[in-house]
């Protein structure tokens, strides 16, 4: 079991400060602006900067200030892992980080189960990749199933309390 490092309830306002995001997007908008810092939404290739920026909002920490930040993908989850917050994949919860440290940066993204009621099991991220909702680069919904099946080892990683 891993330790907490957040309450259920700031893992709910991180659910939701990404979904918000998400939901920007789907409604057309470029950029989504909340405490000071602008989320780039029409852009992919920013996983690691969408992460942080959702924990630091939701959280009402200052910018560039989360305790995993990292410069890239790779370095925030050699972070989360270091610190001992790593949780097996098949023990998912909403709010867990997903991520893999293949390639040059890496890709992470945040676990939002069934947040729409409906029996779809979603990731949010930001990504590159074409594919998820939209299917365009930035921003987006992605099914776990989908998003799993993109390859790499993915490693999960729990900041919040177990359900």
């Amino acid at each position: 079991m891993a330790k907490a490092r957040y309450t259920s309830k700031q893992r709910d306002k991180v659910i939701g400060r990404a979904m918000a995001a998400v939901e920007k997007r789907i409604a057309g908008s470029d950029t989504f602006t909340v405490t000071g810092q602008t989320f780039a939404l029409n852009v992919g290739g920013f996983c690691n900067r969408f992460i942080r920026q959702v924990f630091e909002t939701a959280l009402g920490l200052p910018e560039q200030s989360w305790t995993f930040r990292g410069a890239t993908a790779k370095e925030t989850l050699r972070q989360l892992a270091a610190a001992g917050y790593e949780v097996h994949m098949d023990d998912l919860q909403a709010g867990d980080i997903l991520g893999h440290t293949a390639g040059k940066f890496g890709h992470i993204a945040l676990y939002v189960g069934d947040y729409y009621g409906d029996g779809r099991l979603l990731v949010a991220e930001n990504t590159s990749w074409t594919g998820g909702f939209p299917e365009k680069p930035g921003t987006k919904i992605t099914r776990l199933q989908t998003f799993l099946a993109r390859g790499n080892r993915w490693r999960a990683y729990r900041l919040f309390p177990t359900e």
